[in-house]
């Protein structure tokens, strides 16, 4: 899951570099773009799909899964808005969605330990010189 969220994260930041590429005029430059949309909506339902039982094994926190599944639909929308040339949308979105892309990594690359289990024991405080009892 972890190589998946980094081959994410490195073509979801290739696509303002291929759309800055397009603005200063090298016109195939949109041609990639949109490949790369693609590549990059694919690579993230993959990340949701890899992280739905890894959050149900309590391998990452369910914000791993709910994340994914969040900046997939964006991802879904802002293609949809850059191919029907919704700019007003497409461009403000993007920059959402780096957002989200910086919430879903830490979630996904740290150690994750996960919280106690509801009604098991607590931890135990000892405070230094005090005895049972007094």
């Amino acid at each position: 899951m972890r190589v998946v969220a980094v081959l994410h994260a490195l073509s979801f930041l290739l696509q303002p570099i291929l759309a800055g590429l397009f603005l200063s005029g090298q016109d195939s430059a949109i041609d990639s773009h949109a490949t790369n949309a693609g590549i990059v909506v694919l690579l993230c339902l993959i990340l949701t799909v890899l992280a739905f039982p890894a959050w149900r094994k309590d391998l990452v926190p369910r914000a791993a899964f709910t994340t994914s599944l969040s900046l997939l639909v964006a991802e879904g929308v802002q293609m949809y808005a850059g191919f029907a040339h919704l700019m007003w949308l497409h461009v403000p979105l993007g920059v959402v969605m780096m957002g989200g892309l910086a919430t879903v990594m830490p979630l996904v690359m740290r150690p994750y330990k996960p919280a106690m289990a509801a009604g098991s024991a607590g931890a135990v405080v000892a405070f230094p010189g005090a005895e049972a009892g007094e």
